[in-house]
Protein backbone atom coordinates (compact mmCIF):
# COMPACT_ATOMS: atom_id res chain seq x y z
CA UNK A 1 0.00 0.00 0.00
CA UNK A 2 2.84 2.28 0.94
CA UNK A 3 4.71 1.85 -2.23
CA UNK A 4 1.48 2.42 -4.16
CA UNK A 5 0.84 5.89 -2.11
CA UNK A 6 4.51 6.44 -3.23
CA UNK A 7 4.04 6.02 -6.67
CA UNK A 8 0.84 8.10 -6.86
CA UNK A 9 2.24 10.81 -5.02
CA UNK A 10 5.43 10.62 -7.25
CA UNK A 11 3.85 10.70 -10.52
CA UNK A 12 1.47 13.72 -9.46
CA UNK A 13 4.74 15.34 -8.11
CA UNK A 14 6.33 14.80 -11.51
CA UNK A 15 2.80 16.05 -13.57
CA UNK A 16 3.66 19.19 -11.79
CA UNK A 17 6.88 19.85 -12.07
CA UNK A 18 6.07 18.99 -15.96
CA UNK A 19 2.92 21.63 -16.31
CA UNK A 20 4.75 24.01 -14.43
CA UNK A 21 7.81 23.90 -16.72
CA UNK A 22 10.13 23.66 -14.19
CA UNK A 23 11.81 20.61 -15.05
CA UNK A 24 12.64 23.08 -18.21
CA UNK A 25 16.75 22.80 -18.36
CA UNK A 26 16.09 26.68 -19.15
CA UNK A 27 14.36 27.32 -15.69
CA UNK A 28 17.23 25.22 -13.37
CA UNK A 29 19.74 27.62 -15.10
CA UNK A 30 17.81 30.82 -14.31
CA UNK A 31 17.23 29.40 -10.75
CA UNK A 32 21.00 28.93 -10.47
CA UNK A 33 21.78 32.52 -12.27
CA UNK A 34 19.49 33.69 -10.36
CA UNK A 35 17.58 35.35 -12.94
CA UNK A 36 14.41 33.55 -13.00
CA UNK A 37 12.64 32.62 -9.64
CA UNK A 38 9.95 30.43 -11.22
CA UNK A 39 11.33 27.28 -9.80
CA UNK A 40 12.06 28.64 -6.27
CA UNK A 41 8.72 30.20 -6.50
CA UNK A 42 7.25 26.56 -7.09
CA UNK A 43 9.31 24.78 -4.02
CA UNK A 44 8.70 27.54 -1.38
CA UNK A 45 5.44 27.19 -1.94
CA UNK A 46 5.49 23.41 -2.19
CA UNK A 47 7.00 24.06 1.23
CA UNK A 48 5.29 25.86 2.74
CA UNK A 49 1.72 24.06 2.21
CA UNK A 50 3.29 21.40 3.37
CA UNK A 51 4.50 22.63 6.48
CA UNK A 52 0.58 23.89 7.31
CA UNK A 53 -1.13 21.02 6.88
CA UNK A 54 1.70 18.55 8.23
CA UNK A 55 2.54 20.06 11.93
CA UNK A 56 -1.41 20.24 12.73
CA UNK A 57 -1.40 16.94 10.99
CA UNK A 58 1.46 15.41 13.17
CA UNK A 59 -0.25 16.16 16.48
CA UNK A 60 -3.07 13.70 15.62
CA UNK A 61 -0.79 11.23 14.43
CA UNK A 62 -1.63 10.98 11.05
CA UNK A 63 2.18 11.98 10.30
CA UNK A 64 5.16 11.13 11.81
CA UNK A 65 8.32 12.64 11.37
CA UNK A 66 11.80 11.60 11.59
CA UNK A 67 14.50 14.06 12.28
CA UNK A 68 17.78 13.69 11.27
CA UNK A 69 20.84 14.61 12.44
CA UNK A 70 22.30 18.14 12.38
CA UNK A 71 25.86 17.62 11.40
CA UNK A 72 27.27 21.22 9.44
CA UNK A 73 30.47 20.33 8.02
CA UNK A 74 28.83 17.65 6.02
CA UNK A 75 25.82 19.51 4.84
CA UNK A 76 27.59 22.39 3.56
CA UNK A 77 30.28 20.21 1.62
CA UNK A 78 27.25 17.83 0.65
CA UNK A 79 25.64 20.70 -0.26
CA UNK A 80 28.35 22.25 -2.45
CA UNK A 81 28.97 18.70 -4.24
CA UNK A 82 24.88 18.71 -4.91
CA UNK A 83 25.14 22.29 -6.22
CA UNK A 84 27.84 21.85 -8.62
CA UNK A 85 26.09 18.64 -10.03
CA UNK A 86 22.69 19.86 -10.17
CA UNK A 87 24.09 23.06 -12.25
CA UNK A 88 26.50 20.84 -13.89
CA UNK A 89 23.72 18.22 -14.92
CA UNK A 90 20.88 20.91 -15.87
CA UNK A 91 18.74 18.67 -13.48
CA UNK A 92 17.58 18.42 -10.07
CA UNK A 93 16.70 15.19 -8.11
CA UNK A 94 12.84 15.75 -8.99
CA UNK A 95 13.26 16.76 -12.87
CA UNK A 96 15.75 14.12 -13.62
CA UNK A 97 12.39 12.03 -13.64
CA UNK A 98 10.04 14.74 -15.02
CA UNK A 99 12.25 15.44 -18.18
CA UNK A 100 11.91 11.85 -19.16
CA UNK A 101 8.65 12.01 -20.98
CA UNK A 102 10.15 15.05 -22.95
CA UNK A 103 12.53 12.52 -24.59
CA UNK A 104 15.51 14.34 -23.18
CA UNK A 105 18.61 12.50 -23.93
CA UNK A 106 20.75 14.16 -20.86
CA UNK A 107 18.63 12.08 -18.33
CA UNK A 108 20.33 9.46 -18.29
CA UNK A 109 24.08 11.44 -17.88
CA UNK A 110 22.40 12.60 -14.37
CA UNK A 111 21.32 9.35 -13.35
CA UNK A 112 24.57 7.81 -13.94
CA UNK A 113 26.22 10.65 -12.21
CA UNK A 114 23.81 10.79 -8.93
CA UNK A 115 24.67 7.06 -8.88
CA UNK A 116 28.77 7.54 -8.78
CA UNK A 117 28.62 10.16 -6.61
CA UNK A 118 26.31 7.61 -4.35
CA UNK A 119 28.49 5.24 -4.72
CA UNK A 120 31.82 7.07 -4.40
CA UNK A 121 29.76 8.70 -0.82
CA UNK A 122 29.55 4.99 0.12
CA UNK A 123 33.06 4.61 -0.15
CA UNK A 124 34.43 7.68 1.52
CA UNK A 125 31.60 7.88 4.44
CA UNK A 126 33.54 5.94 7.02
CA UNK A 127 37.24 7.68 6.33
CA UNK A 128 35.37 11.56 6.03
CA UNK A 129 33.59 10.90 9.08
CA UNK A 130 35.57 12.89 11.44
CA UNK A 131 35.99 15.64 8.85
CA UNK A 132 32.49 15.84 8.02
CA UNK A 133 30.00 14.29 10.15
CA UNK A 134 31.74 14.50 14.03
CA UNK A 135 32.86 18.33 14.30
CA UNK A 136 29.71 20.70 14.55
CA UNK A 137 27.47 17.79 15.48
CA UNK A 138 24.13 19.27 16.37
CA UNK A 139 22.45 16.60 17.22
CA UNK A 140 18.87 16.17 16.00
CA UNK A 141 17.98 19.59 15.95
CA UNK A 142 14.79 21.35 15.35
CA UNK A 143 13.49 24.93 15.16
CA UNK A 144 10.93 24.72 17.58
CA UNK A 145 12.75 22.92 20.05
CA UNK A 146 15.57 25.70 19.67
CA UNK A 147 12.80 28.77 19.92
CA UNK A 148 11.16 27.00 22.51
CA UNK A 149 7.86 27.10 20.90
CA UNK A 150 4.83 24.65 19.75
CA UNK A 151 5.58 22.62 17.10
CA UNK A 152 2.62 23.40 15.24
CA UNK A 153 2.95 26.74 15.95
CA UNK A 154 6.23 26.97 14.54
CA UNK A 155 5.85 24.55 11.93
CA UNK A 156 2.42 26.90 10.68
CA UNK A 157 4.34 30.09 11.08
CA UNK A 158 6.98 29.27 9.33
CA UNK A 159 4.73 27.87 6.60
CA UNK A 160 2.96 31.24 6.29
CA UNK A 161 6.05 33.00 5.98
CA UNK A 162 7.29 31.45 3.54
CA UNK A 163 4.34 31.79 1.53
CA UNK A 164 3.89 35.10 2.16
CA UNK A 165 7.77 35.64 0.96
CA UNK A 166 6.75 33.85 -2.35
CA UNK A 167 3.47 36.44 -2.56
CA UNK A 168 6.32 39.38 -2.07
CA UNK A 169 9.39 37.57 -4.60
CA UNK A 170 6.45 37.19 -6.92
CA UNK A 171 5.70 40.94 -7.21
CA UNK A 172 8.84 41.80 -7.21
CA UNK A 173 9.82 39.77 -10.19
CA UNK A 174 6.64 39.68 -11.96
CA UNK A 175 7.68 42.45 -14.92
CA UNK A 176 11.07 40.73 -15.38
CA UNK A 177 10.61 36.89 -15.49
CA UNK A 178 12.08 35.30 -18.91
CA UNK A 179 9.35 32.80 -20.82
CA UNK A 180 9.87 29.20 -20.13
CA UNK A 181 10.01 26.89 -23.34
CA UNK A 182 6.38 24.71 -23.16
CA UNK A 183 7.65 21.34 -22.60
CA UNK A 184 4.04 19.81 -23.40
CA UNK A 185 4.85 21.21 -27.36
CA UNK A 186 8.91 20.40 -27.52
CA UNK A 187 11.35 17.86 -26.54
CA UNK A 188 14.20 19.13 -24.87
CA UNK A 189 15.11 22.97 -24.92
Amino acid sequence: MDLLLGLLIGTAFGFILRRSRVASNACIRGALTLTDFHMLKLLLTAVGVTLILAFPLSTLGIVNFSIKTTYVVGIVVGGLFFGIGMAVAGFCPGTILAAVPGGDRRFWWAVVGGFAGSFAYALVYEPLKPLLITPLNFGKLTLYELLGLNPVVTGVGVGVLLLTGVILLDRLTARRQPQIPDLARMGDD
